[in-house]
């Protein structure tokens, strides 16, 4: 069984825009697979211009051999604006898609991608993309 990880992370926020990149970090806690191989976790990100957004969701840790794990997922959340920009809502929908080396271990080193998004329940819905570098901490019993 796939133990619950503790996966770490620093990237770029609005990675599209290059007049309004800057630092982001993240923390999440994935659960270990419920059903197959769907994994809840809950998770925080912060910008370097004072945004929060803390969200939960569901992924699916596709393998590809024993050493590559694709996962695509999804997230509802609260987007705090801080000082950073105006996402137009504060309930934001987070899709994503990672993929990671797999070590010994279950350890995870690898890239996220995501879209933040209000599906268009505010006036305004600019959106953002973020990339990020991760590393996933088994958590073992």
């Amino acid at each position: 069984m796939d133990p619950p990880l503790i996966q770490i992370g620093g990237g770029v926020f609005d990675i599209i825009r290059q007049d309004r990149r800057h630092a982001q970090a993240q923390i999440e806690y994935k659960w270990s697979p419920i059903v197959y191989k769907l994994r809840p976790f809950i998770g925080l990100m912060g910008t370097g211009k004072e945004a929060a957004y803390v969200y939960g969701g569901i992924g699916l840790d596709l393998f590809i051999g024993k050493h590559f794990v694709i996962t695509p997922s999804f997230a509802p959340g609260i987007y705090f604006q801080g000082q950073d920009k105006n996402l137009g809502y504060p309930l934001e929908f987070r899709s994503s898609v990672e993929a990671a080396a797999v070590f010994s271990g279950q350890y995870r080193l690898g890239l996220q991608f995501y879209h933040i998004s209000n599906a268009s329940l505010g006036h305004r819905n600019p959106g953002v993309e973020c990339l990020v570098l991760f590393l996933a901490i088994p958590l073992n019993h």
